[in-house]
């Protein structure tokens, strides 16, 4: 072997050792640091571009799920004003009961059609302020709701339902003037009847889109859940292996600093060849 004091392989083959050992403790603390062994494209760019297309794909099941969340907020209220709209038809029913009376006396007549008419107003107040945010589904003219559901131009529709008509407007045309009217309308088939019927189609329709819509959320968490462990898969780091990686290349970067000092001693023993 050559003895140079231009060239020194030993000395560059300890260097080589220190460069690779500190690069190992570099990964490995940024590793710990971050939680990944795939945090940037730096790391593994073919890697970091799946995890980042999977990403994508989670965030617009989110912002799905957000508007679902938002459809379901609507057609609650609706169902919770239909709620209230039958416990509502149930004093009506009872009162129209009271009128179809023959022996009732015009003053207690007329004491029950104001409240017929006051339960009638209760109902329409009901339909009035089922809104949700600027929504309602219940007033006339109601248009049907197309709520986003997933990232794939997937929708559920809210159909809206017209109580002002079916309910509102037939009982408050009714006429309660004489027992005889009274009764016809709590008859089957009659006007009572006809509107518990529009009621019970409206909220089995909203309770079948509030189905939908929870389904829909259902799903979409379940694929965020399933695609979250996937990224984890390509991009988590495994704690225990890194902390005994680490370890093992801070040894290898003590042992390649002593090694490179004592490459660099070598050269000074040639000194003692002209001594």
């Amino acid at each position: 072997m050559i003895s140079s004091v231009n060239t020194s392989t030993s000395s560059y083959s300890a260097l080589r050792g220190l460069n690779s050992a500190d690069s190992a403790v570099h990964t490995s603390q940024k590793r710990i640091a971050s939680g990944r062994k795939v945090a940037d494209a730096y790391d593994d760019g073919a890697a970091f571009s799946v995890a980042e297309g999977l990403r994508g794909d989670a965030a617009v099941l989110g912002a799905a799920n957000e508007r679902l969340a938002v459809g379901k907020g609507m057609i609650d209220v609706a169902v919770k004003a239909g709620q209230f709209i039958s416990s509502s038809l149930q004093d009506v029913k009872a009162t129209l009961i009271k009128l179809s009376d023959p022996s009732l006396s015009a003053q207690d007549r007329a004491n029950y059609q104001d409240q017929y008419k006051s339960q009638v107003g209760d109902i329409g107040a009901f339909v009035k302020d089922a809104k949700y945010n600027g929504v309602n589904l219940l007033e006339q003219g109601a248009s049907d709701q197309k709520i986003v559901s997933n990232g794939s131009g997937g929708s559920v529709t809210v159909k809206a339902q017209d109580l002002q008509t079916s309910l509102v407007d037939a009982l408050t045309n009714a006429d309660v003037s004489s027992a005889s009217s009274a009764a016809a309308l709590i008859q089957p088939g009659g006007t009572v009847a006809t509107a518990q019927d529009s009621l019970g189609t409206a909220l089995n329709s909203l309770a079948a889109s509030a189905k939908s819509v929870d389904n829909s959320i259902k799903s979409n968490n379940s694929i965020v859940d399933a695609t979250t462990t996937g990224i984890g898969e390509i991009t988590d780091a495994d704690l225990t292996k890194e902390a005994a990686a680490l370890q093992a290349a801070q040894v290898k970067q003590q042992l390649a600093g002593q090694a490179l000092s004592i490459s660099n001693q070598s050269s000074k023993s040639l000194l003692g060849l002209f001594q």
